[in-house]
């Protein structure tokens, strides 16, 4: 059953006949599993926060929106129709159908693969005329605990559907898009858009890197290099502690944020890559926050240790808030941090404790000239502006109201 949000969602009861009389915008639809938690989560939200609401009216179908109230309330603001679905099971996938009958939305909008196949599936079945797959990821994510051949039946599922469900396939990555055709999506359907930030969110902010070291009891004078995201595989947080070692033995000084999990979510090989550390007590654990921007401004690195990576939401805004990046050499990570940034070989712990130590060393450029300069390329390439552009232009274009 469909749990309700707040008094701005669509009236629950809803069938038909409770989208007669509605204005005349198209009606974007957008199928999640999430509202938080991952960079396809905050493109998400970004891009339903700033699409102008003049020219399009936005819907936001997500599962179990709870622990989320933050982003709730950011929807809210932004005057977005928000449903809530309990789980994930056939009785909520025959909701979200009779949402998309009621809602009738001109385009319907998946987000991430399993959403895509189960979304996807739903609108064509509702009768939607068009529907765009988003691809946000570089491989196939999956339960570790599932077999090899439910992975492999769910790929074969996805690159059957992409040929014939998405009317287009937009992927945040042109790594990605090499390696979904490589999997059989059709590469015709696939467009290009670069993840885009509120870059008058993520700044260079002094009073919110004091208040973030207070909170956190990060020391003020002491450099910290930091990491945001989900504990996952894919994330390979065990390189990350093992260059951590290697960090701590050069500089003592050191602190690490690890922001997005904690220490109990360490998987075993990564919790005995921190138990070898020499300073564990200088390792922050913070579970994930829907204020990303206060936690950038009190890091003097940001970095990545991923073995996969699509175009990471991440690296652009610590970028926006002027602060260095280290990542790995995977997806679209170099492209991201070309002359701005420095990418490490992945799987290699040396390297990546060399590249910090590398960025901590002073140079010539100043601290906020350094900050100034990295600031400019995400406004001048990877501002919100330019995405919800893109993305605007390729609804029109599908409803043939492109001029």
């Amino acid at each position: 059953m469909e749990k309700p949000v707040q008094n701005a969602v669509a009236d629950m009861k809803m069938d038909v006949s409770s989208a007669e009389g509605r204005d005349m915008r198209p009606t974007i639809l957008h199928y999640t599993f999430h509202l938080g938690g991952g960079g396809a989560e905050a493109m998400l939200m970004n891009l339903v926060e700033k699409l102008d609401p003049s020219r399009f009216r936005s819907v936001v179908v997500a599962v179990n929106t709870t622990p989320w109230p933050d982003l709730v309330q950011r929807l809210v603001a932004a005057g977005v129709t928000l449903h809530s679905l309990e789980s994930l099971s056939f009785g909520s996938f025959a909701r979200l159908c009779a949402i998309l009958r009621a809602e009738r939305p001109d385009i319907v909008q998946t987000w991430i693969q399993q959403s895509d196949f189960v979304g996807g599936w739903a609108a064509r079945l509702a009768g939607v005329p068009k529907v765009i797959w988003s691809i946000h990821t570089l491989e196939t994510f999956h339960d570790p605990k599932e077999s090899r051949f439910m992975i492999a039946s769910l790929r074969w599922a996805l690159v059957i559907s992409s040929r014939f469900i998405p009317s287009r396939i937009i992927s945040c990555s042109a790594a990605a898009i090499e390696t979904h055709a490589a999997m059989g999506y059709p590469r015709s359907k696939m467009h290009w858009i670069p993840n885009g930030i509120d870059t008058e969110r993520f700044i260079p902010d002094a009073k919110a890197a004091f208040a973030t070291r207070a909170e956190l009891q990060l020391p003020s004078d002491v450099p910290v290099i930091g990491f945001a995201g989900r504990f996952h595989g894919a994330k390979d947080l065990t390189t990350f502690l093992r260059a951590t070692a290697l960090l701590q033995s050069r500089i003592p000084r050191a602190y690490f944020l690890l922001c997005g999990g904690l220490e109990s979510d360490l998987s075993d090989k990564e919790r005995a890559a921190f138990a070898l550390l020499p300073s564990p007590g200088q390792v922050r654990f913070e579970a994930f926050r829907t204020d990303p921007w206060c936690i950038y401004p009190a890091l003097d690195v940001y970095s990545l240790s991923s073995r996969s990576e699509a175009c990471p939401m991440s690296i652009i805004e610590a970028m926006s808030c002027g602060v260095p990046c280290v990542a790995t050499d995977v997806g679209d990570c170099a492209f991201l941090l070309e002359g701005a940034g420095c990418v490490v070989p992945a799987g290699d712990s040396e390297a990546l404790a060399n590249a910090w130590e590398q960025t901590l060393r002073p140079g010539r450029e100043s601290k906020n000239e350094n900050a100034t300069r990295l600031r400019s390329r995400v406004q001048e390439r990877f501002s919100i502006a330019q995405a919800i552009g893109s993305y605007a232009e390729t609804y029109l274009r599908l409803l043939g109201k492109w001029k």
